[in-house]
């Protein structure tokens, strides 16, 4: 198995019910793609360093139910950050970073592009082989699948991320049904 010097594969521990994690770094290689359309990479660190969670979005352009739950997803982290602003709340203590399991770099710009959140980039994915090794350490049978870590150490917070994100973001939102969440 290839490893670059900026990525530690991830072992499991029993007693933690998820991968030894050093650092987001170890887990996430050192930069981000930032959110949107763009190509501005972050530290892992700046963008992660100071968060109470850390959600890992596994999905994929080509995966219907991911495309139907992406939108949601992004309603609920948009609304969260316009409350903390109107609220003038210090501190935004979650982020959303995707893993993609797209196949083809285009799949995955343009899949990304309707992503507000940060995104491990592309060629990190295959090259250093951290899709594989996440999907490993977390037990990644199917997408789209959202993992919420505490930030801090890395502890596996729930792995039913899709029922319990809405517990995590505060603001109001619409979900498809007309209902609003808040």
């Amino acid at each position: 198995e290839q490893v670059s010097r900026h990525f530690k594969v991830c072992v499991l521990e029993p007693d933690r019910n998820g991968p030894a994690i050093e650092n987001m770094d170890s887990l996430l290689g050192t930069l981000l793609l930032d959110g949107g359309e763009g190509d501005l990479y972050v530290q892992t660190s700046d963008a992660l360093g100071h968060k109470k969670y850390v959600m890992l979005y596994f999905s994929a352009k080509y995966c219907p139910p991911c495309r139907s739950f992406t939108p949601l997803l992004a309603e609920a982290y948009n609304a969260h950050k316009r409350h903390l602003q109107t609220s003038n709340v210090d501190g935004d203590e979650i982020e959303v970073v995707f893993v993609s399991f797209d196949s083809t770099s285009l799949e995955y710009n343009q899949y990304k592009s309707t992503m507000p959140w940060p995104a491990v980039p592309f060629d990190n994915l295959w090259r250093m082989g951290i899709k594989d090794s996440l999907s490993r350490a977390f037990g990644i049978r199917s997408i789209p699948t959202l993992i919420i870590l505490d930030g801090q150490s890395g502890d596996i917070v729930t792995r039913n991320g899709r029922s319990e994100y809405s517990n995590f973001f505060q603001g109001e939102y619409e979900v498809p049904s007309g209902c609003l969440v808040s």
